[in-house]
């Protein structure tokens, strides 16, 4: 499996604030900041998640887009920093991987007398053909930006309400 795609924040200034919380306050800030800029992320991922039709032989056109989820990673994260993920449910979408980042294709594939495509797994081409990856988890970094202003105005509503109440320690949402 490839190495996950990392996205890092300068958050110096994020810390002195959050060191000023204390306890399950500061985490709960901190969840809250990384679980909204996650959305965005996963949002960005999904617009460009290529989806298939029927007519190009998709079983189920718009299952990877669908697959695409952000969650909180509690075994990576501590309380200074809080850890969500990106990325795709391999169980509803188990090709995911060879649309991110490519794929070398080494059978015949042709269209069946009913339209439909087929992969014939006994019959190998002569040659490999490299199918070209659509970077759709990686693309959607480029809306770091928008993501970082989600967090911070998430960040601005949820310390308003922490210093309003410092025990109104609300579960966040997983994504």
């Amino acid at each position: 499996m490839a190495d996950p795609i990392k996205a890092k924040f300068d958050t110096s200034g994020w810390e002195r604030g959050l060191q000023q919380l204390l306890g399950p306050a500061r985490i709960s800030l901190a969840r809250t900041m990384a679980v909204a800029g996650g959305r965005v992320l996963r949002d960005e991922a999904k617009v460009l998640a290529p989806v298939g039709t029927l007519e190009e032989g998709s079983i189920y056109p718009g299952a990877l887009r669908d697959a695409i989820y952000v969650a909180y990673k509690p075994a990576r994260s501590i309380d200074s920093a809080q850890v969500y993920s990106v990325s795709w449910n391999a169980k509803k979408a188990p090709h995911g991987h060879l649309l991110e980042f490519g794929h070398w294709r080494t059978n015949v594939s042709y269209t069946g007398k009913d339209g439909e495509w087929y992969s014939n797994p006994n019959v190998k081409l002569p040659k490999p053909v490299w199918i070209p990856g659509h970077a759709f988890l990686r693309r959607s970094l480029g809306a770091m930006d928008r993501a970082r202003a989600a967090m911070m105005d998430a960040g601005r509503k949820r310390l308003f309400e922490l210093l309003a109440d410092p025990t109104a320690d609300e579960e966040v949402p997983n994504g």
